[in-house]
C-alpha cells in the first residue's frame, strides 16, 4: 500500500485524506469487541424492561390468577393464615414489595374484578416484571457458560425476550416469572461452581450460591426440581461440562444450603401468619389453637414443633395438588404445549361503553384480550429441532463409532452432542412428568422445558459444526426477524391494549379445530 493511502501515521495522528467514517470505525471497532459482552447484556436488560413494563398498569382489573396471588400477598400483609399448594417464596416476595411500596391491603379480591382507585396493584405487577426483565440477560450468561458462541447465546436470549408466554406471565401478579428466573439462576450458579478450582475456598462459596439458587427455585414451585436435579446429576457424573466429579463435600453443601433456605422460608411464613384465616381448616387442631381469632384459640397453647409443622404442611400441599381433579375451561394437555395448540384466555373487555387503554370508548363490535400463547413460530422451530435431534442422535453415534481416524473432528462433535443430550434431557424431564398427571394443567407449565428447548435450538442450529460459517449471519438475521415479527403480530393479545373486531381476532387464530359440537378448540 502506498504511504499516501494509509489511514494513520506512526504517531497515531489521523491522515487528513482518510475519510472520517473509516477513522471512526477504526477507533470504534476494537472498543466494541472489547466490551461486546457488556453491551449485549445492557441491550438485553433495556429490551427486557421495555417489553415487561410497557403499560404495566393496564388493565386495571384482575387478570386470571391475579385474583389468587394478589389475595395471598395481601393476606400476608394482614397476617391472616391461608393455605396454598405452592411454597411461599414468590408470594412472600410480592407481599414484601407491596409492603415497601405501600400497596393497599384489606381487599376481597375474589368478589370484585376491578382494582379500587387507591390500590397500587401495579406495584406487584412490577415485581413480577422485574424478574421477567432480568431473565433474557441471565439466559445469555447461562448460554455463554455452556460454551455457546456469542451469536448462539444472543439468539437464545432473544427467544426468551420475545416469547409471549414469558412476557405475559411476567406482566401480572403471578409467580411464574420468579419461577423461571430462579431456574435460570440455578443453571448459572452451577456453571460458575463447576469453573471453580477443585478443593478451593472459591468452590465452597460457589456451592453456597448454587444451594441458595436451588433452594429459591424449589421455594417457588416444586416443579423446578428438574433443574437442580439435572445439574446435581452432572455434578456427580461429570459427563458433559466437568472433567472430574464435584467433591462430595461440595455436593452436600449445595443440598444442605438449598434445604436450609427452603425450611427457613417456612419459618417466615409461620411467623407472619398469626391470625385466624381461610386456611385454618388445612391445619391440625393443635396448630389452630395458636392462631389469634380462631374459635379454638388458646393463649396458653404450646406451639407445635416447627419441623413437624413444616412436614405436615408439605404433606398437605402434596395431597391438595393431587386432589385438583376438576376440569378447567382453559386447561390443556402437556402434549399440546410444544406446538402451542391450546392457549389460555387471561382477560377480555368487550362490553358496550367500556373504555380502552387510551381512555376512549370501545367501538361497537370490538374487543380487547390478553391471551396467553407462546410465540407460535418460535415454538414450532424449537419443537422441530428437539425432534430432529432425537432422530439424528443414533446416526451421529454411528458416525462417531467409525470416525476414529479423525480424532479432532470426532472430539469436537462428541462434545457438541453431549451438550445437546444434556439439554434434551432437561427438556424431557421438564415436560414428560406431566403425562400421567390427572389434575388440570396449563400452557404456562411449559416454561422450564421451553428454556431448555431454546438453548438446544441455539446450540444445534447456530453452533452446529455442520452449519457453514458463511450462512450464519443471514441465518441469525432471519431467525431474529421471524421471532420478532410474530411477537409484534400478536402484541394486541400480549398487552391487551388494542381493540380488534371479531374478524381480526379470528384471523389471529391460526390453529382452528372443532369439537363434536362445532366449538373452536384451538386458540380462542
Amino acid at each position: 500500500m502506498d504511504q499516501s493511502d494509509a489511514s494513520t501515521v506512526a504517531d497515531g495522528k489521523v491522515d487528513t485524506e482518510t475519510p472520517w467514517v473509516d477513522t471512526v470505525l477504526q477507533w470504534l471497532t476494537p472498543r466494541l469487541q472489547q466490551h461486546a459482552e457488556s453491551l449485549m447484556l445492557l441491550l438485553l436488560l433495556i429490551l427486557g424492561f421495555w417489553t415487561r413494563f410497557y403499560r404495566i398498569a393496564w388493565p386495571p382489573e384482575t387478570v386470571f390468577d391475579e385474583v389468587h396471588f394478589a389475595s395471598f400477598a395481601h393476606l400476608y400483609l394482614n397476617r391472616s393464615y391461608f393455605f396454598d399448594i405452592h411454597p411461599p417464596l414468590a408470594k412472600l416476595t410480592l407481599a414484601a414489595v407491596a409492603k415497601v411500596l405501600r400497596d393497599v391491603p384489606n381487599r376481597d379480591w375474589y368478589k370484585e374484578s376491578s382494582y379500587p382507585p387507591e390500590s397500587r396493584y401495579y406495584v406487584m405487577r412490577g415485581c413480577a416484571a422485574f424478574f421477567g426483565a432480568l431473565l433474557p440477560a441471565v439466559t445469555y450468561l447461562v448460554a455463554r457458560k455452556m460454551r455457546l458462541s456469542r451469536a448462539a447465546a444472543g439468539l437464545a436470549a432473544f427467544f426468551v425476550l420475545f416469547d409471549m408466554l414469558n412476557v405475559i406471565e411476567a406482566r401480572h401478579i403471578l409467580t411464574d416469572s420468579q419461577l423461571i428466573f430462579y431456574c435460570a439462576l440455578t443453571m448459572l450458579a452451577f456453571l460458575y461452581l463447576w469453573e471453580g478450582p477443585p478443593a478451593s475456598r472459591q468452590r465452597r462459596w460457589r456451592s453456597v450460591l448454587a444451594g441458595l439458587a436451588s433452594g429459591a427455585a424449589l421455594s417457588v414451585k416444586w416443579t423446578t426440581l428438574v433443574v437442580p436435579g439435572l445439574f446435581g446429576l452432572e455434578s456427580v457424573a461429570a459427563s458433559v461440562f466437568l472433567e472430574h466429579p464435584l467433591e462430595w463435600s461440595n455436593c452436600f453443601l449445595v443440598g444442605a444450603v438449598a434445604m436450609m433456605l427452603y425450611v427457613a422460608l417456612w419459618y417466615v411464613h409461620f411467623r407472619v401468619l398469626i391470625f385466624s384465616g381461610e386456611g385454618d381448616a388445612f391445619m391440625s387442631d393443635e396448630f389452630q389453637r395458636t392462631l389469634i381469632g380462631n374459635e379454638n384459640y388458646d393463649a396458653n397453647a404450646t406451639k407445635p414443633n416447627f419441623f413437624k409443622l413444616v412436614w405436615q404442611l408439605n404433606a398437605e400441599m402434596y395431597r391438595a395438588n393431587k386432589a385438583i381433579l376438576d376440569e378447567h375451561e382453559w386447561q390443556s394437555k402437556w402434549i399440546t404445549w410444544p406446538y402451542t395448540g391450546r392457549g389460555l384466555l387471561y382477560w377480555n373487555r368487550w362490553q358496550e361503553g367500556s373504555i380502552d387503554a387510551d381512555g376512549k370508548v370501545l367501538e361497537p363490535g370490538t374487543a380487547m384480550q390478553i391471551y396467553l400463547l407462546g410465540n407460535p413460530l418460535l415454538f414450532w422451530m424449537t419443537l422441530a429441532v428437539v425432534l430432529l435431534t432425537i432422530v439424528a442422535l443414533p446416526f451421529a453415534l454411528r458416525w462417531l463409532a467409525h470416525a476414529r481416524h479423525r480424532p479432532a473432528a470426532r472430539s469436537r462433535i462428541q462434545q457438541h452432542l453431549r451438550v445437546a443430550v444434556f439439554l434434551l434431557l432437561g427438556y424431557a424431564l421438564g415436560l414428560l412428568p406431566y403425562a400421567p398427571i390427572a389434575r388440570s394443567t396449563f400452557i404456562y407449565h411449559y416454561l422450564p422445558p421451553l428454556l431448555f428447548a431454546e438453548l438446544l435450538f441455539a446450540h444445534m442450529v447456530v453452533d452446529g459444526p455442520w452449519v457453514p460459517e458463511v450462512i450464519k449471519p443471514a441465518q441469525l438475521g432471519t431467525l431474529i426477524i421471524v421471532v420478532f415479527w410474530c411477537f409484534w403480530y400478536f402484541r394486541a393479545w400480549v398487552y391487551g391494549h388494542i381493540s380488534l373486531s371479531a374478524d381480526d381476532h379470528e384471523h389471529m387464530r391460526w390453529l382452528k379445530t372443532k369439537n363434536a359440537t362445532g366449538a373452536n378448540k384451538g386458540w380462542y
